[in-house]
C-alpha cells in the first residue's frame, strides 16, 4: 500500500462525480473498491460506496473518511459497472444508483443530539415551546431530536432548536444512527464431547437436576450442536439449567447467525417435469444454444396465457444451473411471488432466496446476504431483485415483461426490464423477457433486430382459450333502472358456476366503496384537502381515503358547503361489489383481493393458497388478480369496468386496457372445462377491446404501433419528461416556464435541433400531496442527446424562489398524469 491513500466515494447525492477523501493509515489494509464508507459531507456523515482508490489526487483540502462498517465490499465490480450505466442512462448520481443495489435497512445517516449547557442558561426570553424544549432537556439530558418533539408533545420543533442553538443555550452534536437492520444472532449449546459423563453421572443428574439432565441427554443422544431457546422449549426449562451445565463444563455455548427466511409453500403441481411440445420445444432449443455458448442475446418470449411458458423458464433455468451458473426470475406483483417460488421449489432442490417490497426489512436483508455470499442459486422478485448479488449470472427471466410496475417511480427511475438486459449483456449471460402481451417497445425491437422473438400460439394443454363476449352496458342501461354492477347475463353466469361448484374471477380495477360523495342539492364533492381529487369511500374502517397522499376523514354527515343531508354515494369498488356479490350470491363464498384487502404480511399468499384450495368461489380483486395465476377450476372471468383507464391523457392508455383484459382473460378455462369470459363496457367497439376479444395481439399492435409512428412517440422516438413539484400555485407555472426557456437554451448551445418540446402543461392531477405540478416532455430519435439534454437542463436550472422547487427529469417516462 502507498504512504498516502485516497477513496473515490459516490455518495447518494444528486451530484455526477464521486468525493475523494483521504483513507486513514489503520484503514489502508482493509479499503477495496464496493466497500461502503462512513465520510463526514457537508455539516453531517454519511454512507457512501468505495468506487476508486489513487495513491495521490489533484483535489484540495481533502477530507478524512471516517470508518469502513464493513469487513468486506458489499458491491462487486460487475454491480459497480451496472449502476454505472443505471446512473448514465437514467440520470441519477453513481450513489444513487448503488443506493438500489443494497438493502435499504443497512444505509447509516447521522442525527443530531442536543445538550442543554446549564451555565448559559440565562433570563431572556423564551417562548413556550422553547421553555418545553429546556425543561425536558434538564430532566432526561441529550436528546435527539425526534425524542424532544416526542416529549414536549409538539411536531416540528427545528427552528426552536436551532435558536437555543444560537443563543449557545443548547450544544448540537451529530451521532451516528445505527442500521435498521443487522445480522440476527442466536445462542446455541454444544455437547462439550471431551468430557462425556459416564453412565452412573449421567443417572445421579437425572435424580438431582431432572431439566439439566434431559438437555444433557438430548445433546447427548441426538444432535450435538442445538439453539437453546429450542432445548428450553422443547424440555420446559429455563436458561438457568443451560448455564448450569456449562459451568460444569459440559456444554459450552455459541452465538450464531440465523437467517430469516420468508416461508412459501410448495407447488406440488410443478413438481413433475412436463413434456415440451414442438413450440416449447424450439422456444427451448434456440435459448439453451445462447445459454451453452455462454454470449449475450435477450429473447422476446411471447406465448398466449396458457401457452407454457413457465415450464420453459423452469428447463432453461434448470440446464443454467447444470452449467453452474445462477439464475434471476423477475415477477411485476408481489402477490405473484408466493406461485412462482412455490413452483421453483417444486422442481428444484437448491436454495432459493425471495427480494420484493413485502418482506420485513431483515428478511430482505438475510435474503439479499445469501445470495451475496453465494447460498443460493435462484433469486425471484419484483424490480428490485435484478440487483441481486448473485457471483456467476447466467439468465435473468422477466415475466410478464410489459408490466409498468417494472418502472421505479423515485431516482432512480429505471425499468427493470431495460437493466435486466444490461446486466444479461454485462454476464455474458441470457435475457429471456416472456408476456402473453409484450410491450409495443419489446415488440418493436424484436422486429428491428435487437431482440429475438419466440412464440407459442397455442396452449400447451388441449384446453382452447376462452370464448370472450363484450356486453354493451349502453344497452343495458337502457333496459335497466338504477346503479348496475353485474348485467344480467353476467350475473346469470356467476350463478350458473357457483351452483356447479365452479370459480370465479371478477376483475374491477378500482379499490373501496364508492369513489365519489355527492351532494345532490349543490353538487359539491368529497375531496381531498392535499391532491385535486376526489376521496374513496371505505366502508371497512368507516371513512374517506384519497389514494394518492393516503390521507383520511370521516364520513360528512352533511354537506360541507348546504348542510343537506343525505349524500350520495356514487360509482362501485372493489368493496361495494364484495357487499353486492355477497346479497346476490349467498350460499358463496366471497373473497377481495385488493391492496387494502392484502395490506398485511402474507396478504396475497393466504388469499390465493384459499383459492388454489377451493375454500373460496368468487374472487373479486384489482388488477393483481389478472396476472400469471393458474387455478384449474376457474370457468368464467368477469370484466366489470373494460373502460377504466382508456380515458387518461396518456399514449399508452389503449396498451394498457389491452394487456389487462388480455391478462385476465388468459385466468379461465386452464382446466378440463372450457372457459367463458364476459366484459362489460361501454365502448365495445374501441380496437383494444376488440383485439381483446379475439385474442388478436398481432392485430392491436399492427393498429397501435401505425398510431404511434404518425404522433412520433416511443418506440420511433426516445422521451424524457421534466416533471416540476411546487407547494405554491403561482410559483410552480413559473418555474415551469423557467423550465421551458432554460430547455430551449440548452437544445441552442448544444446544437441539438431535431429535439422537440411538448409544453408545459399541468399534470393531469394537477395538485398531489400540497404539491402543484408541471410536465415538459422533450422528444428525440437519439437517446444519447436527449441524455446529454437532460444532464444540461439539470445543471442549468436554477429557478430563485422562497418555495422549494423540486425538478425530476424522467427517462422512458410511465404515466406522466
Amino acid at each position: 500500500m502507498p504512504a498516502t491513500l485516497f477513496a473515490h466515494v459516490a455518495l447518494p447525492v444528486p451530484v455526477d462525480h464521486p468525493f475523494t477523501y483521504s483513507v486513514p493509515p489503520d484503514l489502508h489494509d482493509r479499503a477495496a473498491v464496493g466497500m461502503r464508507a462512513v465520510v463526514p459531507f457537508k455539516k453531517r456523515m454519511d454512507t457512501g460506496y468505495i468506487v476508486g482508490l489513487d495513491g495521490a489526487t489533484e483535489v484540495k483540502n481533502v477530507r478524512e473518511l471516517l470508518e469502513l462498517p464493513d469487513p468486506e465490499p458489499v458491491v462487486s465490480g460487475e454491480m459497480i459497472e451496472l449502476c454505472t450505466w443505471v446512473a448514465d442512462y437514467y440520470c441519477c448520481s453513481l450513489g444513487e444508483a448503488l443506493q438500489c443495489a443494497v438493502p435499504a435497512g443497512i444505509h447509516q445517516r447521522t442525527n443530531k443530539r442536543y445538550t442543554l449547557l446549564h451555565d448559559r442558561l440565562s433570563s431572556g426570553r423564551f417562548s413556550e415551546r422553547q421553555r418545553k424544549i429546556v425543561a425536558a432537556l434538564h430532566r432526561f439530558g441529550p436528546l435527539e431530536e425526534n425524542r424532544i418533539a416526542k416529549e414536549i408533545g409538539q411536531g416540528a420543533v427545528a427552528r426552536d432548536l436551532q435558536s437555543l442553538e444560537r443563543r449557545g443555550i443548547l450544544l448540537a452534536e451529530r451521532i451516528a444512527v445505527p442500521a435498521a437492520v443487522s445480522a440476527r444472532m442466536e445462542t446455541w449449546a454444544l455437547l462439550n464431547e471431551a468430557a462425556i459423563l459416564p453412565i452412573e453421572a449421567q443417572i445421579a443428574l437425572q435424580r438431582r437436576a431432572p431439566k439439566q439432565a434431559a438437555i444433557y441427554l438430548d445433546l447427548l443422544r441426538n444432535e450435538p450442536e442445538r439453539p437453546i431457546r429450542e432445548l428450553c422449549q422443547k424440555h420446559g426449562a429455563t436458561t438457568a439449567a443451560v448455564r448450569a451445565l456449562e459451568e460444569k463444563e459440559l456444554i459450552r455455548r455459541e452465538k450464531r447467525e440465523v437467517y430469516r427466511v420468508p416461508l412459501f409453500n410448495i407447488d406440488e403441481r410443478a413438481r413433475e417435469k412436463h413434456l415440451l411440445n414442438e413450440e416449447q420445444k424450439r422456444a427451448f432449443d434456440a435459448i439453451n444454444e445462447a445459454i451453452e455458448a455462454g454470449a449475450f442475446q435477450t429473447f422476446l418470449l411471447r406465448g398466449i396465457t396458457g401457452s407454457g411458458k413457465t415450464e420453459v423458464y423452469l428447463q432453461v433455468i434448470e440446464r443454467t444451473l447444470e452449467l453452474g451458473k445462477d439464475a434471476i426470475v423477475l415477477v411485476p406483483e408481489i402477490s405473484l411471488t408466493p406461485q412462482t417460488v412455490g413452483r421453483f421449489l417444486a422442481r428444484f432442490e437448491t436454495q432459493i432466496a425471495v427480494l420484493h417490497s413485502a418482506l420485513s426489512p431483515g428478511e430482505r436483508y438475510d435474503e439479499w446476504r445469501r445470495a451475496q455470499r453465494g447460498e443460493v442459486r435462484i433469486v425471484v422478485g419484483a424490480r428490485s431483485a435484478i440487483f441481486a448479488p448473485l457471483p456467476n449470472l447466467g439468465i435473468v427471466v422477466v415475466d410478464e415483461e410489459h408490466d409498468s410496475s417494472y418502472k421505479q417511480g423515485d431516482v432512480p427511475r429505471y425499468h427493470a426490464r431495460d437493466v435486466a438486459i444490461m446486466r444479461a449483456n454485462i454476464n455474458k449471460a441470457v435475457c429471456v423477457l416472456g408476456s402473453a402481451t409484450p410491450s409495443i417497445e419489446s415488440h418493436y425491437n424484436s422486429e428491428t433486430g435487437k431482440s429475438t422473438r419466440l412464440e407459442l400460439d397455442q396452449r400447451a394443454t388441449k384446453a382452447a382459450l376462452p370464448e370472450v363476449q363484450l356486453i354493451d352496458m349502453r344497452e343495458e342501461a337502457r333496459e335497466v333502472s338504477g346503479e348496475i354492477i353485474l348485467s344480467r347475463k353476467l350475473e346469470s353466469a356467476i350463478q350458473q358456476r357457483v351452483e356447479n361448484r365452479e370459480q370465479v374471477i371478477l376483475l374491477l380495477n378500482r379499490r373501496g366503496h364508492s369513489p365519489f360523495v355527492l351532494c345532490p342539492q349543490c353538487g359539491w364533492c368529497a375531496e381531498c384537502d392535499h391532491c385535486n381529487v376526489t376521496m374513496t369511500y371505505h366502508a371497512r374502517g368507516r371513512m374517506l381515503s384519497c389514494h394518492y397522499c393516503n390521507a383520511r376523514r370521516d364520513i360528512p354527515l352533511v354537506c360541507d358547503q348546504c348542510h343537506f343531508n343525505p349524500l350520495v354515494y356514487l360509482g362501485a369498488g372493489t368493496q361495494k361489489t364484495e357487499d353486492f356479490l355477497l346479497r346476490a350470491f349467498p350460499d358463496a363464498r366471497v373473497e377481495r383481493m385488493d391492496r387494502d384487502s392484502t395490506a398485511t404480511k402474507g396478504g396475497h399468499a393466504k388469499i390465493l393458497r384459499r383459492f388454489g384450495n377451493r375454500e373460496i368461489d368468487i374472487l373479486i380483486g384489482t388488477q393483481m388478480v389478472a396476472k400469471g395465476h393458474d387455478y384449474p377450476s376457474v370457468t368464467l372471468v368477469g370484466v366489470i369496468n373494460a373502460d377504466t383507464g382508456l380515458g387518461l391523457p396518456d399514449f399508452r392508455a389503449a396498451e394498457n386496457v389491452f394487456q389487462l383484459l388480455t391478462q385476465v382473460a388468459g385466468r379461465a378455462g386452464r382446466g378440463d372445462k372450457p372457459g367463458q369470459v364476459l366484459i362489460q363496457t361501454y365502448r365495445p367497439n374501441h380496437y383494444a377491446v376488440q383485439a381483446a376479444k379475439n385474442h388478436d395481439y398481432k392485430g392491436f399492435y399492427a393498429q397501435e404501433i401505425e398510431q404511434r409512428q404518425k404522433a412520433g412517440y416511443p418506440p420511433f422516438r426516445r422521451m424524457v419528461n421534466f416533471a416540476i413539484e411546487c407547494t405554491d400555485l403561482l410559483e410552480a407555472e413559473r418555474a415551469a416556464m423557467l423550465l421551458h426557456r432554460t430547455a430551449r437554451e440548452q437544445i441552442e448551445a448544444l446544437g441539438f435541433h431535431g429535439i422537440e418540446l411538448l409544453g408545459p402543461a399541468p399534470a393531469t392531477i394537477h395538485r398531489v400531496k400540497n404539491k402543484y405540478r408541471w410536465n415538459l416532455g422533450a422528444f428525440s430519435n437519439s437517446a444519447k442527446r436527449l441524455n446529454a439534454l437532460t444532464r444540461a437542463v439539470r445543471t442549468a436550472y436554477t429557478p430563485q424562489s422562497k418555495h422549494k422547487i423540486q425538478l425530476k427529469p424522467d427517462p422512458d417516462p410511465y404515466g406522466m398524469f
